[in-house]
């Protein structure tokens, strides 16, 4: 059985709190290193909701006060994608563009803050990251 089949059904069982508020949590330890000039004034009290398309299951994280916090749905702008398809974005296996332009990975609500945060997350650079992971689940340019 793979990781992800032991994984989802526990997941799916979850409720979205907890894995938000880890999501925040792990967005507000790792922040100054991958975004140490971003200030997320765009961000100022909105909402992003990043959904799991074959989980079928999301977590919704704001902005506030200079921090993420878990948030209940709903939210201004939702990305949807499986779960292989955001592992494939993180380990820059694949490009957010075309997933998107694939239909892969969709943006729904505001697009314009959508595009913002893509744009964000597809300049970041995630290998000091990537490089923590275990060898095997890391990029072979990492």
């Amino acid at each position: 059985m793979t990781f992800t089949g032991m994984l989802f059904p526990l997941l799916r069982r979850l409720p979205e709190a907890p894995p938000g508020q880890a999501l925040a949590l792990a967005l507000n330890l790792v922040r100054q290193r991958l975004w140490p000039d971003e200030d997320f004034g765009w961000l100022q009290a909105r909402r992003i909701r990043f959904e799991v398309a074959d989980l079928g299951r999301g977590v919704t994280v704001g902005f506030a006060g200079g921090r993420f916090r878990g948030e209940a749905p709903p939210a201004d702008v939702t990305f949807a994608a499986s779960f292989a398809d955001y592992w494939a974005i993180a380990r820059r296996d694949a490009d957010p563009d075309t997933l998107f332009f694939q239909r892969r990975l969709t943006i729904s609500g505001d697009t314009e803050l959508g595009l913002q945060l893509k744009n964000l997350l597809d300049a970041t650079d995630w290998a000091p990251l990537l490089a923590l992971l275990p060898a095997p689940l890391r990029p072979a340019a990492v």
